[in-house]
Protein backbone atom coordinates (compact mmCIF):
# COMPACT_ATOMS: atom_id res chain seq x y z
CA UNK A 1 0.00 0.00 0.00
CA UNK A 2 1.73 3.14 -1.02
CA UNK A 3 1.38 6.37 1.43
CA UNK A 4 -2.10 7.59 -0.19
CA UNK A 5 -3.62 4.74 0.28
CA UNK A 6 -2.32 4.58 3.80
CA UNK A 7 -3.79 7.71 4.76
CA UNK A 8 -7.16 6.67 3.45
CA UNK A 9 -7.50 3.63 5.56
CA UNK A 10 -5.95 4.98 8.61
CA UNK A 11 -7.99 8.59 8.40
CA UNK A 12 -10.95 5.94 8.22
CA UNK A 13 -10.34 3.68 10.93
CA UNK A 14 -9.70 7.18 12.87
CA UNK A 15 -13.24 8.14 12.61
CA UNK A 16 -14.92 4.61 12.53
CA UNK A 17 -13.14 2.90 15.83
CA UNK A 18 -10.04 4.94 16.43
CA UNK A 19 -8.65 2.99 19.82
CA UNK A 20 -8.72 -0.23 18.58
CA UNK A 21 -7.30 0.74 15.30
CA UNK A 22 -4.42 1.70 17.61
CA UNK A 23 -4.43 -0.81 20.55
CA UNK A 24 -6.47 -3.98 18.80
CA UNK A 25 -7.01 -6.08 21.68
CA UNK A 26 -9.75 -9.00 21.67
CA UNK A 27 -12.87 -7.68 23.15
CA UNK A 28 -12.11 -4.05 22.39
CA UNK A 29 -13.42 -3.89 18.81
CA UNK A 30 -16.71 -1.47 18.14
CA UNK A 31 -15.40 1.55 20.49
CA UNK A 32 -15.38 -0.95 23.44
CA UNK A 33 -12.27 0.57 24.62
CA UNK A 34 -12.70 3.13 27.59
CA UNK A 35 -10.68 6.50 27.29
CA UNK A 36 -8.77 6.02 30.84
CA UNK A 37 -8.16 2.69 30.88
CA UNK A 38 -6.58 3.15 27.16
CA UNK A 39 -4.50 6.06 27.51
CA UNK A 40 -3.24 4.58 30.92
CA UNK A 41 -1.82 1.21 28.39
CA UNK A 42 -0.03 4.02 27.59
CA UNK A 43 1.27 5.57 30.64
CA UNK A 44 2.30 1.65 31.51
CA UNK A 45 4.10 1.15 28.06
CA UNK A 46 6.08 4.54 28.76
CA UNK A 47 7.48 4.13 32.17
CA UNK A 48 8.63 -0.14 31.06
CA UNK A 49 10.89 1.49 28.02
CA UNK A 50 12.00 4.30 30.46
CA UNK A 51 12.96 1.12 32.86
CA UNK A 52 14.42 -0.66 30.03
CA UNK A 53 16.45 2.06 28.81
CA UNK A 54 17.92 2.29 32.98
CA UNK A 55 18.38 -1.19 33.09
CA UNK A 56 20.33 -1.19 29.87
CA UNK A 57 22.42 1.70 31.33
CA UNK A 58 21.57 3.64 28.23
CA UNK A 59 21.78 7.61 29.43
CA UNK A 60 18.68 9.52 28.41
CA UNK A 61 17.95 13.28 28.45
CA UNK A 62 14.35 14.54 29.19
CA UNK A 63 14.17 17.58 26.78
CA UNK A 64 12.60 16.47 23.46
CA UNK A 65 10.80 13.23 22.46
CA UNK A 66 8.65 12.41 19.12
CA UNK A 67 6.05 9.98 18.44
CA UNK A 68 6.00 8.51 15.00
CA UNK A 69 2.54 7.30 13.94
CA UNK A 70 1.01 8.76 17.11
CA UNK A 71 -2.62 7.92 16.41
CA UNK A 72 -4.82 9.61 18.77
CA UNK A 73 -1.74 10.44 21.73
CA UNK A 74 -2.07 7.27 23.13
CA UNK A 75 1.98 7.50 23.65
CA UNK A 76 3.02 11.16 23.22
CA UNK A 77 0.50 11.93 26.30
CA UNK A 78 2.29 9.61 28.01
CA UNK A 79 6.04 10.63 27.13
CA UNK A 80 4.67 14.36 28.04
CA UNK A 81 4.78 13.34 31.59
CA UNK A 82 8.68 12.39 31.24
CA UNK A 83 9.81 15.50 28.57
CA UNK A 84 9.74 18.92 28.56
CA UNK A 85 8.32 18.61 24.42
CA UNK A 86 6.52 16.17 22.91
CA UNK A 87 6.17 16.16 19.10
CA UNK A 88 3.33 13.55 17.52
CA UNK A 89 3.51 12.69 14.31
CA UNK A 90 0.98 10.62 12.05
CA UNK A 91 -0.53 10.47 8.18
CA UNK A 92 -4.16 10.63 9.68
CA UNK A 93 -6.25 13.63 9.68
CA UNK A 94 -9.09 12.21 12.17
CA UNK A 95 -6.32 10.53 14.55
CA UNK A 96 -4.46 14.06 14.49
CA UNK A 97 -7.87 15.70 15.71
CA UNK A 98 -8.70 13.22 18.52
CA UNK A 99 -5.27 13.62 19.34
CA UNK A 100 -5.51 17.53 20.03
CA UNK A 101 -8.82 16.77 21.71
CA UNK A 102 -7.44 14.30 24.51
CA UNK A 103 -4.20 16.63 24.81
CA UNK A 104 -3.95 17.22 28.71
CA UNK A 105 -0.26 19.50 28.17
CA UNK A 106 -1.09 22.51 26.25
CA UNK A 107 1.88 23.42 23.89
CA UNK A 108 4.52 21.57 25.45
CA UNK A 109 2.75 18.67 23.39
CA UNK A 110 1.74 19.28 19.64
CA UNK A 111 0.73 17.10 16.69
CA UNK A 112 1.87 17.28 12.84
CA UNK A 113 0.20 15.87 10.16
CA UNK A 114 2.88 14.30 7.52
CA UNK A 115 1.97 12.95 4.41
CA UNK A 116 5.45 12.05 3.03
CA UNK A 117 8.20 9.31 3.32
CA UNK A 118 10.65 11.99 5.34
CA UNK A 119 9.76 14.15 8.66
CA UNK A 120 10.17 17.93 6.51
CA UNK A 121 8.99 19.72 9.08
CA UNK A 122 11.13 18.36 11.80
CA UNK A 123 14.41 19.98 12.36
CA UNK A 124 18.21 17.80 12.37
CA UNK A 125 19.76 16.73 15.90
CA UNK A 126 16.78 17.69 17.84
CA UNK A 127 15.11 15.17 19.64
CA UNK A 128 16.75 13.51 22.96
CA UNK A 129 14.13 10.50 21.92
CA UNK A 130 12.63 8.78 18.90
CA UNK A 131 9.79 6.05 19.62
CA UNK A 132 7.63 4.32 17.98
CA UNK A 133 5.66 1.24 18.70
CA UNK A 134 3.29 -1.10 16.36
CA UNK A 135 3.32 1.22 13.48
CA UNK A 136 5.67 0.46 11.46
CA UNK A 137 4.90 -3.10 10.58
CA UNK A 138 1.83 -1.56 8.90
CA UNK A 139 4.04 0.16 6.24
CA UNK A 140 5.50 -1.23 3.34
CA UNK A 141 9.32 -1.80 3.65
CA UNK A 142 10.46 0.98 1.11
CA UNK A 143 8.93 3.22 3.28
CA UNK A 144 10.05 1.90 6.81
CA UNK A 145 13.51 2.43 5.36
CA UNK A 146 13.25 5.79 4.87
CA UNK A 147 11.60 7.16 8.09
CA UNK A 148 14.45 4.90 9.57
CA UNK A 149 16.80 7.21 8.21
CA UNK A 150 15.06 10.38 9.32
CA UNK A 151 14.92 9.14 12.50
CA UNK A 152 18.58 8.90 12.83
CA UNK A 153 18.46 12.48 11.06
CA UNK A 154 16.37 14.13 13.74
CA UNK A 155 17.80 12.50 16.73
CA UNK A 156 20.14 14.48 19.01
CA UNK A 157 23.71 13.81 19.55
CA UNK A 158 23.13 11.78 22.72
CA UNK A 159 19.80 10.71 21.99
CA UNK A 160 17.85 7.59 21.59
CA UNK A 161 15.96 5.78 19.06
CA UNK A 162 13.55 3.26 19.92
CA UNK A 163 11.44 1.49 17.96
CA UNK A 164 9.76 -2.29 17.40
CA UNK A 165 9.58 -3.91 14.18
CA UNK A 166 8.70 -7.63 13.16
CA UNK A 167 10.82 -9.37 10.76
CA UNK A 168 8.93 -12.57 9.57
CA UNK A 169 5.29 -13.93 9.61
CA UNK A 170 5.77 -17.43 12.20
CA UNK A 171 2.32 -18.59 11.15
CA UNK A 172 2.22 -21.44 13.24
CA UNK A 173 -1.30 -22.98 12.41
CA UNK A 174 -1.08 -22.82 8.77
CA UNK A 175 -0.67 -26.27 8.31
CA UNK A 176 -4.20 -26.99 10.02
CA UNK A 177 -7.49 -27.82 8.15
CA UNK A 178 -8.66 -27.14 4.69
CA UNK A 179 -7.46 -23.60 4.84
CA UNK A 180 -3.65 -24.68 6.00
CA UNK A 181 -3.69 -28.05 3.56
CA UNK A 182 -4.43 -25.34 0.42
CA UNK A 183 -1.69 -23.07 1.40
CA UNK A 184 0.25 -26.82 0.87
CA UNK A 185 -0.58 -27.33 -2.42
CA UNK A 186 -1.19 -23.94 -4.06
CA UNK A 187 1.18 -22.26 -6.18
CA UNK A 188 2.39 -19.41 -4.13
CA UNK A 189 1.75 -16.90 -7.29
CA UNK A 190 -2.06 -18.26 -6.91
CA UNK A 191 -2.18 -17.53 -3.30
CA UNK A 192 -0.48 -13.80 -3.69
CA UNK A 193 -2.87 -13.38 -6.05
CA UNK A 194 -6.06 -14.69 -3.90
CA UNK A 195 -4.76 -12.59 -0.69
CA UNK A 196 -4.28 -9.26 -3.50
CA UNK A 197 -7.54 -9.41 -4.35
CA UNK A 198 -9.07 -10.57 -1.49
CA UNK A 199 -7.59 -7.14 0.13
CA UNK A 200 -8.75 -4.87 -2.33
CA UNK A 201 -12.33 -5.51 -0.80
CA UNK A 202 -11.14 -4.96 2.96
CA UNK A 203 -11.61 -0.98 3.65
CA UNK A 204 -10.71 -0.06 6.30
CA UNK A 205 -7.44 -2.58 6.77
CA UNK A 206 -4.25 -2.91 8.05
CA UNK A 207 -1.47 -4.10 6.32
CA UNK A 208 1.14 -6.47 7.57
CA UNK A 209 5.34 -6.24 7.07
CA UNK A 210 8.61 -6.43 8.26
CA UNK A 211 11.80 -6.18 7.72
CA UNK A 212 15.34 -8.96 8.89
CA UNK A 213 17.25 -7.22 11.60
CA UNK A 214 20.44 -7.50 9.51
CA UNK A 215 18.52 -5.01 6.75
CA UNK A 216 17.74 -2.74 10.02
CA UNK A 217 20.79 -2.63 11.24
CA UNK A 218 21.94 -1.76 7.69
CA UNK A 219 19.66 0.86 7.62
CA UNK A 220 20.84 2.37 10.21
CA UNK A 221 24.38 1.96 10.15
CA UNK A 222 23.89 3.90 6.37
CA UNK A 223 22.28 6.88 8.07
CA UNK A 224 24.99 7.17 11.12
CA UNK A 225 23.59 5.14 13.57
CA UNK A 226 25.05 2.54 15.76
CA UNK A 227 22.53 -0.26 17.13
CA UNK A 228 22.93 -0.45 20.76
CA UNK A 229 20.15 -3.39 21.57
CA UNK A 230 18.03 -5.20 19.70
CA UNK A 231 15.57 -8.04 22.48
CA UNK A 232 12.54 -9.96 21.16
CA UNK A 233 9.14 -8.23 21.59
CA UNK A 234 5.58 -9.35 21.56
CA UNK A 235 3.83 -6.34 20.19
CA UNK A 236 2.08 -8.04 17.10
CA UNK A 237 0.98 -11.20 18.96
CA UNK A 238 2.50 -14.80 18.60
CA UNK A 239 1.75 -14.79 14.83
CA UNK A 240 4.87 -12.62 13.97
CA UNK A 241 8.49 -12.57 15.22
CA UNK A 242 9.33 -9.26 16.38
CA UNK A 243 11.93 -7.18 17.80
CA UNK A 244 12.50 -4.08 19.80
CA UNK A 245 15.40 -2.22 18.48
CA UNK A 246 17.54 0.59 20.37
CA UNK A 247 20.16 2.76 18.90
CA UNK A 248 22.22 6.07 19.03
CA UNK A 249 23.88 8.37 17.00
CA UNK A 250 27.22 7.86 15.39
CA UNK A 251 29.20 11.07 17.44
CA UNK A 252 30.34 13.22 14.69
CA UNK A 253 28.73 11.79 11.65
CA UNK A 254 26.65 13.01 9.87
CA UNK A 255 22.75 11.95 9.47
CA UNK A 256 22.39 10.26 6.36
CA UNK A 257 19.10 9.92 4.24
CA UNK A 258 18.28 6.87 1.96
CA UNK A 259 17.38 7.86 -1.59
Amino acid sequence: MNLRGLRRHWDAFGRSDPFWAVLSEPGKKGNRWAAEEFFKTGADEIEGVLAYLRARGFPLRRGRALDFGCGVGRLSQALALHFDEVVGVDIAPSMLELARGYNRHGERCRYVLNESDRLPMLSGQSFDLVYTNIVLQHIAPRYVKRYLAEFVRVLAPGGLLVFQLPSRVIDAGATRGLKGALKQVLPQTLLEAYRRLKRSFEFPRMEGHGLRPDEVRSVLEAAGARLLDIVPDRSPGPAWESFRYCATRITGAPAGQLS
